[in-house]
């Protein structure tokens, strides 16, 4: 599979899955030569197929609330997706706010598939943590270092106190 053949697969995946699968909360996709597959956390459904030029699809509840944006965060993230694969040379993997993609192209290595992987995390990715999150760690940092820094100045302050102290002791002998 070129990678022009696996960027038109990956391309095509978005929007059959909001036609297959109504912008549900998890879904997986399965095409000849192409895989997708999201999901949010915690979701866990009976899988469904059909043979009409489909392999294999499975569909999970409809978003019953408003997630913060799950649908907008998961399009940018198919779009980031779409492009990074073909410069990737077949493989790309990221985030994008909440949700995490990779896609992985093979060439005649078995059976020209490509297979693309999203998940949801509703409290952002493991390892990476939210920009307003970072914020106040840097704050609590700073805190700590003033608080710290503080402590220590007058830990010095006292020692020099006693040792002037002593010193004037010495020179009243």
């Amino acid at each position: 599979m070129s990678d022009q053949e696996c960027h038109n697969c990956v391309n095509t995946l978005p929007q059959m899955s909001d036609t297959l699968c109504s912008q549900a909360m998890k879904a997986r996709i399965q095409l000849l030569g192409c895989y997708t597959h999201y999901e949010a956390d915690n979701f866990d459904e009976p899988e469904s197929t059909s043979t009409i030029n489909l392999l294999h699809k499975t569909c999970g509840e409809s978003q019953a609330m408003d997630l913060g944006g799950f649908v907008e965060m998961r399009d940018a993230a198919f779009a980031a997706m779409e492009s990074g694969v073909v410069s990737g040379n077949g493989f790309y993997k990221s985030s994008y706010d909440s949700v995490q993609v990779m896609a992985q192209c093979e060439g005649e290595i078995y059976l020209d598939k490509c297979f693309i992987s999203y998940t949801y995390y509703p409290g952002g990715t493991p390892g990476h943590s939210k920009p307003e999150d970072q914020e106040g760690n840097n704050n609590n940092g700073k805190a700590t270092a003033i608080i710290v820094g503080g402590a220590a100045a007058l830990f010095v302050g006292f020692i020099f106190f006693l040792f002037i102290k002593s010193w004037s002791k010495k020179d009243d002998d």
